[in-house]
C-alpha cells in the first residue's frame, strides 16, 4: 500500500490530483491544511509520499519541504509551483523533489507521477 499526503491550504487546488490517485488500487491519500497538521499525520503513520501546494494554511510550502527533507529524507516529495522550470529547479535543488507538479493537478499529472514514482521504487529494488 502506498500512502500519499497531500498538503494545501486550498482543498481545492489538489482536488482534482486526490481524486485521481484515490481511484488507484493500493493507494491511501490523506489531507492536511498546514504543515503543523501534516507533522502530525507524518508522527501517527506511515507515508511514502508527500505532494504540496503552493501554499500551505500556515506558509509557503518550501520551508515545510526543506524541514521534512532534514527530518525524513527517504519520503519521496512533489511540488505545486508555478515557478519556471529552471526557477523550480534553482529552488529545490538538493532537496530530492522529484517532480514540479502544475497549478491545479489533474488526471495527466497524476499518472506521470506514478510512472515517477514506479521508476524511482525500481531503482532502488522495491
Amino acid at each position: 500500500m502506498l500512502s500519499i499526503l497531500l498538503v494545501g491550504k486550498n482543498s481545492e487546488g489538489l482536488a482534482n490530483l486526490a481524486d485521481q490517485l484515490s481511484q488507484r488500487e493500493g493507494i491511501t491519500v490523506s489531507r492536511a491544511s498546514s504543515g503543523k497538521e501534516a507533522w502530525d499525520i507524518l508522527g501517527k503513520s506511515k507515508v511514502d509520499v508527500v505532494v504540496t501546494d503552493e501554499k500551505l494554511a500556515d506558509g509557503d510550502s518550501l520551508p515545510f519541504i526543506k524541514d521534512l527533507t532534514k527530518r525524513q529524507p527517504l519520503i519521496n516529495c512533489a511540488m505545486v509551483s508555478s515557478l519556471s522550470s529552471e526557477d523550480f529547479h534553482e529552488a529545490t535543488e538538493g532537496l530530492g523533489v522529484f517532480m514540479q507538479l502544475p497549478v491545479d493537478p489533474g488526471a495527466e499529472e497524476a499518472v506521470k507521477m506514478m510512472e515517477l514514482l514506479e521508476s524511482i521504487s525500481a531503482l532502488l529494488g522495491k
